[in-house]
């Protein structure tokens, strides 16, 4: 595996420096991540990730014989002067050698860090994002997974994958206001489409929505078969999920997107109160051996498993920074390191960071398999691995 390379890798420049560690410079990496707000939750696990994989780099001797120091700034709700206070404080007086964030602003992040050429590995997933950085010619920015634009196409096929026998072709939408809500719904109203379904129901919602009784009223009364729900506050799902079952819209099954994925939800699936709740993501660890290590590591280090969705990926994006500074041998060879994320194809967890001419990755079995989930006692059990069935639907209880 690429880690334990790497880890090796690291361990043999180790002992070719300085014996003395406290001797050594001091590589920092920047880590602009939400530590409050509305994605505080994703924040958090970005942060333990970061540091997750940095302590093992450290401990294994560095990178280029050097200890990595991680230098964090909260972005609280992704907003311009926090983006451009995170650049201040990071770039210009921190220092840094590189950014890396699980996401970081869906669009203000660009300018914000775009003009200083250092490497910013994120995985904002908006396409909106991927133009804005082509216009400002940001070629050490990457976007460490697919777009927005296609994981709404991408759920919508998997949900398929399932083999699930659906009464009806009839789909609701409910979708939070951000760029990245309203693409990922199109996306998938359009994939439906396309597959013969009818799109009965779309309706927008703000991220302080928790009163739900007059859309569920209109979900009914639309009788889909299917219901997706696309926001990036846990509070949205958890609410929706809690009045929703109460009155459900027949026997249609309820998917939250990527937010089911997360750590946001952790507790509503624990107390057994999600169950049949689908849910996605395009970046988790596999269901391997190395990705059972990862889990066991990060249990050991933090006392609970991690996040399906960000913990492995962020994980690996450190990982792929480290092998690319390796390989150039100077971390503050900012175009020469960027090159080398850009072309390396780095094996990690989550599967293969192989970036396209637009510094994204094309989702895909080759690539990084989408991951679809349904919580069944307690758990969330794996449905679709790529185009892979790999488990079965179950009906939820609240379906008489």
């Amino acid at each position: 595996m690429a880690n334990t390379f790497l880890k090796s890798t690291f361990a043999a420049c180790a002992l070719g420096a300085s014996a003395t560690l406290a001797l050594a410079d001091t590589i920092s990496l920047g880590a602009p991540i939400p530590l409050t707000g509305y994605f505080a939750a994703d924040g958090e696990t970005m942060e333990q990730a970061i540091n997750l994989a940095v302590g093992e780099i450290n401990t294994e001797g560095g990178l280029l014989g050097n200890q990595i120091e991680v230098v964090t700034f909260d972005i609280g709700d992704l907003t311009p002067d926090k983006l451009a206070a995170a650049a201040a404080n990071l770039i210009e007086r921190g220092g840094v050698s590189a950014l890396i964030n699980g996401y970081g602003g869906m669009g203000p992040d660009i300018p914000a860090f775009c003009p200083y050429g250092i490497p910013y590995i994120h995985n904002d997933a908006v396409a909106g994002v991927i133009d804005l950085a082509e216009r400002m010619r940001c070629n050490a920015i990457f976007n460490a997974s697919d777009i927005d634009l296609n994981y709404g196409k991408t759920q919508f096929d998997m949900m398929m994958t399932t083999g699930h026998a659906f009464e009806t072709k009839r789909l609701a939408i409910v979708h939070g206001d951000f760029e990245w809500d309203i693409n990922n719904a199109n996306s998938m109203a359009e994939a439906a489409e396309v597959a013969g379904w009818e799109v009965v129901y779309v309706q927008e919602v703000p991220y302080d929505t928790v009163e739900w009784t007059g859309i569920q009223s209109q979900i009914r009364e639309a009788q889909p078969s299917l219901i997706h729900l696309e926001a990036l506050e846990p509070a949205v799902a958890t609410t929706f999920l809690s009045q929703y079952k109460e009155n459900p819209a027949g026997d249609a099954l309820l998917n939250v997107g990527y937010i089911g994925a997360t750590t946001g939800l952790d507790d509503v699936i624990a107390q057994g109160q999600a169950e049949g709740l689908l849910s996605f993501t395009l970046n988790a660890h596999q269901d391997n051996e190395a990705g059972n290590a990862f889990v066991e590591r990060w249990e050991a280090a933090y006392g609970f498993e991690p996040s399906v969705s960000l913990a492995a990926a962020v994980y690996d994006m450190v990982y792929m920074w480290a092998a690319a500074v390796e390989q150039v041998g100077d971390a503050s060879d900012y175009d020469a390191v960027a090159d080398a994320i850009r072309t390396m194809k780095y094996q990690g967890l989550v599967g293969t960071f192989d970036f396209n001419e637009r510094n994204f990755i094309n989702n895909g079995s080759a690539t990084q398999p989408a991951q679809l989930f349904q919580v069944q006692n307690g758990e969330r059990v794996r449905l679709v691995v790529g185009d892979q069935k790999v488990g079965e639907i179950t009906q939820p209880a609240w379906i008489n």
